[in-house]
């Protein structure tokens, strides 16, 4: 702080407001320090000597009443005015605002021409008072202090737990899209050298080989799947969509016939539904990522001898993907919550199949980046019904 400067300590979040207050009272002569939230203004308050405290009412966490009846407990601020600036005019605020230990009050918008007069009155010792007993309101205000020093604290270690637990998910992010993008490389070269030997360019392979690469190839696109799906979600918060305009059936057959295929080989009968369908506004590598995922959540829950539908239906003004299973169905208690990322329902008597529990959230995602409603139908012994709905 510039020491040659009488020093003004102001409390707010709202970097407009900051901006104004430091402009009118800096050509006052005055220097603005500037906090931008109740710890951090206590914090500053502790360090310097001001000579007047502006204080925003409506700042989070620790708000303005609170950060008053602190800042008053301190000794060395006794005789320095507290004056409350604020948007609230409701009835009471005032009578609040100087029972908490505000000295004025002044009400939103900021009156630049008002301002440094009103500064100057309350430096020199002008008081606003509340109009109650004042012995009341020293137990009242001494009863607060104690309360608020309390919650100061418990705010400080809440702020610093938050802080590490970022830091954590931030390690955490960047471990595992290392990792992803690691296991990502020898996938591919895996996923090549099988193509090979289907096509038999690696030569002739007899009929227990040819078994054994079936049981290869279905293993390798389960754990690709995996990847692709951790990678996807370590990518949501900053990836861009790339809409265009598609045909979404021909776009995602090559996912579906994969998806026959595979169904074959755990026993499962899979049926598709077409239609002619007019383009649609869309992604195509997160349309494929969400028809993926709906598939694979299907075919992991519905058990040998069991039926998948994937539907497509067309309609003026909208576009219908929907995948049914007969699978053991769901809870009504688990409905929304598979949605969330990690979450996993364990089904008694059912074998648990490898999984993160990503698919269906990063399915929501894609649905609703492309302004899509994907919902779930389902019943316990009957099956499940997901739902995608495409506005056009």
């Amino acid at each position: 702080m510039n020491d040659a400067l009488p020093g003004i300590l102001y409390i707010e979040d709202n970097l407009d407001n900051q901006r104004l207050v430091q402009r009118i009272l800096g050509n006052q002569g005055y220097h603005v320090v500037v906090a931008n939230d109740g710890p951090s203004g206590l914090a500053l308050a502790r360090e310097m000597m001001p000579v007047i405290i502006l204080v925003d009412l409506g700042i989070p966490g620790l708000d303005g009443y609170e950060t008053t009846t602190r800042l008053r407990s301190l000794i060395h601020l006794h005789n320095v005015p507290i004056v409350a600036l604020t948007a609230d005019g409701s009835p009471g605020a005032r009578e609040r605002a100087l029972v908490a230990g505000c000295d004025g009050y002044l009400v939103k918008p900021i009156d630049p021409r008002r301002l440094p007069m009103v500064v100057s009155e309350f430096i020199a010792g002008h008081r606003e008072r509340v109009s109650v007993p004042a012995e009341e309101a020293d137990l009242l205000r001494a009863y607060s202090q104690k309360l608020v020093e309390r919650l100061e604290q418990r705010v400080l270690e809440l702020s610093a737990a938050n802080a590490e637990l970022g830091e954590l998910d931030r390690l955490k992010s960047q471990f595992l899209s290392t990792l992803s993008h690691e296991l990502r490389t020898p996938m591919t070269s895996l996923m090549g050298y099988l193509d090979l030997f289907e096509q038999g360019m690696l030569g002739p392979l007899t009929k227990e080989q040819q078994e054994g690469l079936v049981v290869m190839r279905r293993s390798g696109e389960t754990l690709a799947q995996q990847l692709n799906n951790l990678l996807y979600f370590q990518e949501l918060r900053g990836r861009t969509m790339d809409p265009q305009m598609l045909d979404p059936i021909a776009m995602l057959k090559p996912t579906f016939e994969s998806f026959q295929e595979r169904a074959r080989g755990e026993g499962v009968l899979m049926d598709v539904v077409t239609c002619q369908a007019a383009p649609i506004l869309a992604d195509a590598k997160s349309l494929t990522q969400m028809t993926q995922a709906l598939l694979d959540n299907a075919l992991k829950y519905t058990p040998r001898g069991g039926r998948i539908r994937l539907l497509f239906h067309d309609e003026p003004s909208r576009f219908i993907l929907r995948c049914e299973d007969n699978g053991p169905g769901i809870g009504k208690e688990h409905l929304e919550k598979i949605f969330l990322p990690f979450y996993r329902v364990e089904l008694p008597n059912t074998t648990v199949k490898p999984g993160a529990g990503l698919g269906l959230a990063i399915a929501r995602h894609i649905a609703e980046a492309h302004g899509a409603q994907l919902t779930v139908r389902s019943q316990v012994r009957i099956g499940t019904v997901f739902t995608v709905v495409f506005p056009r």
